[in-house]
């Protein structure tokens, strides 16, 4: 999952969102809940979210990414509506997950954009952006 749509606040019902908007998240934390389930006396979830699979794209795919969330953008915009209309979220994000490709000494800058379109569907649906940067030696075989 590269690209990402999380949703949440400190007050978010996630069923009861999930049931208005009948969206399909692949992950649902609780207020409250252990934030790793191994470890149940340890740090707690501070917001219930929900996240949702905009694009299974690979991290090196940035443009498929981006054409998949402006699909998804479009296909759930009535649904996305109950995101502003909800006074609980707190926080709607949707987040793509890119590699670096400054780690190979031959790139002197990396610069990716947003086009207008994504940007406009985003905004007018109150969710913000991020680009997640990793590095590529974690995902390689070194």
């Amino acid at each position: 999952m590269s690209c990402v749509l999380t949703i949440g606040g400190k007050k978010f019902d996630a069923d009861t969102f999930v049931n208005k908007t009948k969206l399909k998240p692949y992950r649902v934390r609780y207020k409250g809940e252990p934030i790793h389930a191994n470890k149940p006396k340890g740090k707690k979830q501070l917001f219930s979210s929900i996240s949702i699979d905009v694009s299974e794209a690979s991290f090196d795919d940035f443009i498929q990414q981006v054409n998949d969330a402006i699909l998804f953008l479009k296909k759930n915009k009535l649904k996305l509506t109950h995101i502003l209309s909800t006074k609980e979220i707190e926080f709607a994000n949707l987040d793509f997950g890119i590699t670096s490709r400054l780690a190979d000494n031959k790139i002197a800058v990396q610069v990716d954009t947003f086009p207008k379109e994504l940007l406009t569907l985003a905004g007018n649906a109150g969710i913000n952006i991020i680009l997640s940067n990793y590095s590529n030696e974690l995902f390689s075989n070194k």
